[in-house]
């Protein structure tokens, strides 16, 4: 694997992000999440009052953001860059992305960077490549295949397993990121009491992707169930948590 090296820099500090430079995938999160900034929050007065509460809690308990969909760690570093006082749970299932997180997340002793995929219960699911690069690895939760063979199986773990790990003890439930290509179909389909507990859940969505799969039904309906903010920029949408947040009712 020939690796190029992007150097990011953020608040003075300069980061060597590593990356395939013939990978579609690697260049595009590179565009998308280091020089497009697509998760800053800074642009919304939303996002002022998340931040304003990062800071006012994070110093007695530090703030926990799950990277679900992590690929080769961009988000990770953007997170580890722009926030203080952090854990960042990264997950991400290919074995060659995961690597690459490791790689690029080294530096920061305040992450775990877990082999599997984020999923609506713990247990194992089947990874999928369609031939989609390599930011278009997918997950199902149906039981294997009889051809299926080891390499395809991978652990999945559920957002309350994630508040519950012991990496995690003492945290602030704070940012929830989910880009995992479909797999929000399972994510969001049992218990979403979890959604209640942090203050943003950053989602992309891929009905686009993957036309009248009811991929993002599961998310629709969980929706109503919890009070949201909801802004909308690029392919993400922005759900901040009127509850954590302390807003008042209306």
């Amino acid at each position: 694997m020939s690796l190029q090296t992007y150097p990011y820099e953020s608040h003075g500090r300069v980061h060597s992000f590593s990356y395939r430079g013939d990978s579609v995938g690697d260049n595009g999160v590179i565009d998308q999440v280091l020089r497009n900034r697509d998760y800053d929050l800074t642009r919304w007065a939303q996002g002022a009052r998340l931040l304003e509460h990062h800071r006012r809690n994070s110093p007695a308990h530090p703030s926990l953001i799950v990277d679900a969909g992590a690929n080769i760690g961009a988000a990770s570093v953007y997170f580890q860059s722009e926030f203080d006082n952090i854990f960042v749970f990264a997950i991400e299932p290919d074995e060659a992305n995961w690597a690459l997180c490791e790689l690029n997340t080294r530096p920061f002793d305040n992450q775990l960077n877990f082999h599997g995929a984020v999923a609506a219960s713990d247990g194992v699911v089947r990874l999928i490549d369609p031939d989609m690069g390599d930011w278009g690895f997918r997950t199902d939760a149906a039981p294997a295949l009889p051809d299926s063979t080891p390499s395809t199986l991978v652990p999945s773990i559920s957002p309350r397993s994630i508040l519950t790990h012991p990496a995690t003890a003492g945290t602030m439930p704070l940012i929830f990121k989910v880009d995992i290509e479909g797999g929000e179909a399972d994510l969001f389909s049992g218990d979403t009491g979890w959604m209640n507990e942090f203050a943003l859940i950053i989602i992309e969505l891929h009905d686009y992707l993957m036309p009248f799969s009811r991929s993002s039904r599961s998310f629709q309906r969980a929706l109503g169930q919890h009070e949201f903010d909801f802004v909308h920029r690029g392919e993400n949408f922005f759900l901040f948590n009127r509850n954590v947040l302390d807003v008042p009712a209306a």
